[in-house]
Parts: structure tokens; sequence; C-alpha cells
């Protein structure tokens, strides 16, 4: 019982930082639309490998 309920909580926080994240990313996104001077370069690097991000961003 023990073990389904840790499952379930599990499913339950990761959820919920799905939920998060996307709304970081939904206002990101809009964040960039408004502002006529941002850059976009960087609007696909969510398939990227972490370190790959890192050295995006200190091109920047």
């Amino acid at each position: 019982m023990a073990t389904i309920a840790t499952w379930l909580m599990t499913l339950f926080i990761q959820r919920a930082e799905h939920r998060d994240t996307q709304a970081i990313h939904a206002k990101l996104d809009e964040l960039l639309k408004a502002d006529d001077s941002a850059q976009t370069s960087l609007k696909n690097v969510d398939d990227e490998e972490p370190e790959e991000i890192e050295a995006a961003r200190s091109r920047q």
C-alpha cells in the first residue's frame, strides 16, 4: 500500500512541476513577443542537452 501511495505522490508532484514549467515557458514566450529587441535565437533550445544550453547562454 505504501508503494502505491509513493507512486501516486510522485506522479502528482511530477505533474505539478510540468504544469509550472509550461506556465513559465508561456509567460516567457509572451515577454519575447512583446519586446521587439528580444533575441529569439534560443527559442528552440528546449531539445538541447544541459551543457549545450549553458554554452548557448554564455555566447549571448
